[in-house]
């Protein structure tokens, strides 16, 4: 099952337009999906979604990373027989795991939805409660061929899972708001929008399984693999591996989704306290959770998608003691980000209300306040959750849970002072956000340095790509007021001013040298780009 496709920027980059496009996709369902079952609806679908992201990060979510981080370590050893050995024992362990905490969410979804102060909230989590077990399932298949270097099946599979997920959430929300139930009619929309969630994932698993069975039918074809091997490692070492492994990389994800779990307890606690009943508080929190997260998310989702790229590669390097690689790679993933995440950021500053008013319209408006503010926690994420991997790749597993704990520790009270001392409300929710991200960033830096002599270089990963992209908000803000001032219908003029942005972004940034010509040939489509700047007599 290996692949010939080694380059990890080109297969971070796959992932990462397909995390995009799933994304974007999730973005463009939650405006039919967001009318037909309103804003209280989204809060409890948001509601929902807090409390299964915790339980899919106990029981499996941690197993891709721990599936390719593993094969891609056994391969560099030469231990190529393992691969299957570590696949069918993850398998076994995740689908075990996840099979009991599906049945326990399904049945504890009541209790848990009263306790977290939206009682709405159960029947959206009783639908969400299987897709844990799935996901289970299709964790393990991807964790295997990102192992191999492969990440094509990933990317595929979830644009395919995100499509069945965005047609069947607004087909179910549509019948099911209108059942005869017990239930309000926002807890039955928001159970159709996790429906979709669930058919999504079922879709995304038989893909996978089609892939793998196709692929694996091909190497018992081709041996050239077994050249080298090593003996194979017991099953039970294997397990113990598998769970040490595990463990840390749960743990720091678990306290991030804790992270969003406290805010949304303490959100409604603290807030019913105050006398603001349930509907205000989960339409507060839906403009926060459903509007503002997810689209400062969606540019995130590139980090994401080269963090899981780069630990495989990484692992291999670092096994190997291969240091200056090592330092090598992670200066290029971390330019790539930020020179994506950077202007990202100062484009959602710049045209938070365009944006929302372009999606949700009307009901965007706390959203867009919260992201002119909040627009740059997309660089602090976009960093904090690189370096997340980085450090996993280096095999330091437990030092982003240090970090990630330490740093909720700090979240949790200066949240809780400001919605009890202040009115800031959904605001303190966006403040403590960034100040867990900003925490995260600055130890991971510093662990890095310690552990490796890695330092970050500044001026022309961060400065440069922030001076630009101030210049090209300017600009496409003024673009922008002029289009609609000469007629010209404010969406269209939303989306032709950010068209725009773009190449404006990236002219600025080649005149003020934040990247030259052998990192452009780095990217994938290097060459090509490099052809255009130097057509324009921007690149000598």
């Amino acid at each position: 099952m290996s692949t010939k496709k080694n380059n990890y920027l080109t297969q971070g980059l796959i992932l990462a337009v397909a995390g995009l496009v799933t994304r974007f996709i999730g973005l463009i369902y939650r405006i039919p999906l967001t009318n037909i079952v309103g804003s209280e609806g989204m809060g409890y679908y948001s509601t929902a979604y807090e409390v299964y992201n915790i339980a899919l990060l106990i029981s499996t979510y941690s197993i891709p990373v721990a599936i390719s981080k593993m094969i891609s370590s056994s391969n560099a050893q030469g231990r190529f027989s393992d691969s299957k050995r570590i696949f069918k024992i993850g398998l076994a362990f995740s689908s075990g795991a996840g099979l009991i905490v599906s049945i326990l969410l399904f049945v504890f979804s009541d209790p848990i939805a009263t306790w977290m102060g939206y009682p709405s909230a159960s029947l959206p989590l009783k639908v969400l409660s299987p897709t844990i077990f799935v996901f289970s399932c299709m964790g393990v298949i991807r964790g295997f061929f990102q192992g191999h270097k492969n990440m094509v099946p990933t990317a595929v599979s979830q644009v395919v899972e995100q499509i069945v997920n965005a047609v069947v959430s607004v087909a179910c929300a549509i019948l099911f708001i209108d059942a005869v139930s017990d239930f309000s009619k926002a807890s039955l929309g928001a159970a159709g929008g996790t429906a979709g969630t669930l058919a999504g994932a079922v879709a995304g698993l038989l893909f996978l399984v089609l892939f793998f069975v196709i692929g694996n039918k091909k190497d018992r074809s081709d041996p050239s693999d077994m050249v080298s091997e090593q003996p194979a490692t017991p099953y039970k070492t294997i397990l113990k591996l598998l769970i040490l492994t595990m463990i840390p990389i749960v743990l720091s994800q678990s306290i991030y989704q804790l992270s969003g779990l406290t805010d949304d307890f303490m959100f409604g606690r603290i807030l019913g306290h105050k006398g603001i009943d349930e509907t205000e508080r989960a339409i507060l929190f839906e403009a926060y959770s459903n509007k503002y997260k997810w689209l400062y998310n969606l540019p995130v989702a590139i980090a994401s998608a080269f963090g899981v790229s780069i630990v495989p590669v990484l692992s291999g390097a670092f096994e190997v003691n291969d240091l200056v690689s090592v330092r090598e790679k992670i200066t290029g993933t971390v330019k790539i980000n930020m020179l994506i995440a950077i202007p990202a950021a100062a484009g959602l500053a710049f045209f938070s209300e365009p944006i929302m008013t372009l999606f949700f319209k009307d009901e965007g408006k706390i959203a867009a306040e919260l992201l002119i503010w909040g627009s740059f926690a997309v660089v602090f994420f976009a960093y904090s959750t690189l370096t997340n991997g980085v450090l996993q790749g280096i095999n330091k597993l437990k030092k982003p849970v240090i970090h990630s704990a330490l740093s909720l520790l700090i979240h949790i009270p200066v949240l809780a002072l400001m919605l009890f001392l202040t009115d800031l409300n959904e605001f303190a929710l966006m403040i403590c956000n960034i100040l867990y991200a900003l925490v995260v960033c600055f130890l991971n830096s510093r662990s890095l340095k310690k552990e490796i002599m890695y330092k970050q270089e500044f001026k022309r990963t961060f400065f440069i790509p922030l001076i630009s992209s101030c210049i090209m908000g300017v600009f496409g803000r003024v673009l922008y007021l002029i289009l609609c001032s000469i007629g010209v219908n404010r969406s269209i003029g939303t989306v032709i001013s950010i068209v725009l942005c773009v190449p404006v972004y990236f002219i600025i940034l080649v005149l003020m040298k934040g990247v030259n010509r052998m990192e452009l040939e780095k990217l994938p489509m290097g060459n090509k780009i490099c052809r255009i700047f130097t057509r324009f007599k921007l690149l000598k």
